[in-house]
């Protein structure tokens, strides 16, 4: 069996014991080291899967998004920040008041601070979202670039379905094969 198959099951596994620890252990808890461990190596061998499937133009796309968000997530001890205001504008989340914040989101990655106690806030939760079937959510920069990248995954695995080549793969073929230009004389 080729080692990409086992990497993507690897991937699919990392990232619900990363989810599961870092949402349903709190930064309080005993565990909080557990929580933070998951997330920090979990994030790193995303990375490195990247280099295992690095035919697939998607498993970069992928792993910068998880890069975006491990920007602020690291910032704030493996939570995701979200402000208290992107919240309240929704007005989807009313369980979610100033009495919440400083606290983390129950069942979630994310912690809900002022806005000015946000740092790296153009990386953090901030982009509000109701999809059909799954409801209203909010969303990070680095979330659009990894669904874009599970999206191109998608996509290159339909073409290598239908033509049997890879598109990175291609291009790099096609480079082999053109002519090598002389050097210009001086």
């Amino acid at each position: 069996m080729s080692r990409e198959p086992l990497a993507l099951l690897g991937a699919l596994s990392l990232f619900f014991l990363q989810d599961l620890a870092i949402s349903r252990i709190g930064p309080e808890s005993s565990l909080a080291w557990l929580r933070a461990s998951a997330f920090f190596a979990a994030t790193l061998l995303f990375v490195a899967l990247a280099l295992v499937l690095r035919r697939y133009v998607a498993a970069w796309v992928v792993a910068a998004g998880i890069l975006m968000n491990f920007i602020p997530m690291a910032a704030h001890g493996g939570l995701m920040p979200i402000a208290y205001e992107v919240i309240a504008a929704t007005g989807e989340f009313p369980e979610v008041t100033p009495a919440t914040i400083g606290s983390q989101v129950e069942n979630s990655k994310d912690v809900v601070l002022w806005r000015e106690d946000v740092r790296f806030y153009f990386l953090s939760d901030r982009f509000f979202v109701s999809v059909p079937v799954y409801g209203p959510n909010i969303y990070s920069l680095g979330d659009f670039v990894a669904f874009g990248g599970v999206a191109l995954g998608v996509a290159e695995l339909a073409l290598y379905a239908a033509t049997g080549n890879l598109p990175l793969a291609a291009a790099a073929r096609s480079l082999r094969r053109l002519p090598k230009r002389a050097p210009s004389p001086s």
